[in-house]
């Protein structure tokens, strides 16, 4: 591989190269990168700030059974960072040194964070849109609780998008046990954090009623296109509505701030009375009178949906178990210690469709971006198309919601080309 085109390298202790490409993110806890093993595959890989920050994100993501709503953990541990031979590489690295690191390598999810969809074009989605989008976060957070843990970070950020526009959620960072009992500290984002953070110190909070908050706010987003308070307080001239449940006062301020924003995307259309009342059952300032996940998906906004896919998830865990029946079964082989030949997730539906055939890594850390609408087009109709045929879980059942599904996926995917282009624009502006 060309020197010049990587910034550095992670060797891992079994001797594993990952050729580090560009920086695409950064947290509380860690820096994240766009990596490549010598099959030229992607992952994202996180470079942990401090010890404490790794074992906790990595022991809480390892009590999580697996879903498909939830980002892979592909590999973790320690590894030797090897600078670059770029300028960049300095800038990059010298959080570190060319010392031993604690890293996670994490399946590269490249359609990015759910938040870019809506704040990027300033746009909001349709409820239809949203019943899908929310229904999924909503099993993301669900798998997460009953293995245990609380997310506390939920928010549009930590939301992003696979190969096929599925969401997956990311980044336990301030992830929880449930079991541990009640939290005495103040977790999350501003803008997502539940009222009852705020007086942790004296009282503790229960860290899965704080997701439902969270949740609250991601839904209200999602329909509306714009954040439903800036603090849940009395002093919020918006929450103080809900504190004294007034109901009918927040909705007539959040019409007057649709009618002061000057964007018409984010202002089209009406929104159902069955939305907003689950919005305002989520985000009760009482923990304790908020509603479950498990009543979540039986409201009215929601249920159809949640009925059919739960049936599909159903039939998916049978098949999950039959096959990990088989597998203890049939004869044992010698497994690989080397990295590459245990990326088991390479296997799954969302990564068919999408294997590299590039010849150089700068090819991947262009990112396309050489591409125009005309070509970037052609490729979304290939993609919905392979879409429709790949995920055709159960052919005995008919499918109620398969034009919601390429609603959904032709949505995103005109999304996605509208956000390049402006990216790439602010690129150019910067060169």
């Amino acid at each position: 591989m060309e020197h010049e085109n990587y910034l550095g390298i992670l060797l891992t202790k079994n001797g594993t190269e990952l050729y580090i490409i560009k920086h695409i993110g950064e947290g509380a806890t860690s820096f994240v990168y766009l990596c490549l093993d010598k099959y030229k595959r992607e992952y994202a890989l996180k470079l942990y700030k401090n010890t404490e920050s790794y074992s906790n994100e990595i022991n809480k993501l390892r009590n999580i059974f697996p879903s498909k709503y939830i980002v892979k953990l592909i590999s973790s541990g320690q590894g030797h960072l090897q600078r670059g031979y770029s300028y960049y590489s300095y800038q990059l690295f010298n959080h570190f040194g060319t010392g031993t690191v604690e890293y996670g390598l994490f399946e590269y999810l490249k359609n990015g964070e759910l938040q870019n969809y809506i704040f990027t074009l300033k746009k909001k989605f349709s409820e239809e849109i949203s019943r899908k989008i929310f229904y999924d976060i909503i099993k993301a957070v669900e798998t997460c609780h009953e293995s245990g843990v609380s997310h506390g970070d939920i928010k549009l950020q930590n939301i992003m998008l696979n190969n096929n526009f599925n969401i997956k959620l990311i980044d336990f960072g301030f992830a929880k046990n449930i079991k541990n009992g009640l939290i005495s500290e103040i977790t999350g984002s501003r803008f997502y954090n539940a009222p009852e953070m705020f007086s942790c110190a004296t009282k503790g909070y229960d860290g899965t009623l704080a997701d439902i908050f969270s949740l609250g706010v991601v839904l209200f987003v999602l329909v509306m296109g714009f954040y439903p308070f800036d603090k849940p307080n009395i002093t919020d001239s918006r929450f103080k509505y809900i504190i004294k449940k007034d109901f009918a006062g927040f909705w007539k301020k959040c019409e007057q701030k649709k009618l002061f924003s000057s964007n018409n995307d984010i202002n089209h259309g009406s929104i159902s009375e069955e939305f907003k009342d689950l919005f305002e059952r989520m985000i009760c300032p009482k923990p304790k009178d908020r509603i479950s996940i498990e009543e979540i998906k039986k409201h009215p906004w929601l249920l159809e949906l949640a009925n059919y896919y739960s049936e599909i998830d159903s039939y998916e865990k049978i098949e999950i178990n039959k096959k990990s029946e088989k597998k203890k079964l049939s004869p044992k082989k010698n497994k690989s210690k080397h990295l590459s030949h245990n990326l088991s997730f390479y296997k799954d539906e969302d990564q068919k469709s999408e294997k590299s055939n590039s010849d150089s890594i700068s090819d991947h850390s262009n990112h396309s971006d050489d591409l125009n609408k005309k070509s970037l087009n052609k490729k979304n109709s290939l993609q919905i198309k392979n879409y429709l045929e790949n995920n055709t879980l159960n052919l005995n059942h008919k499918n109620p919601f398969k034009e919601l599904e390429i609603k959904y996926f032709k949505e995103f995917a005109s999304r996605k080309i509208s956000i390049d282009e402006i990216l790439k624009e602010q690129d150019d502006y910067g060169d």
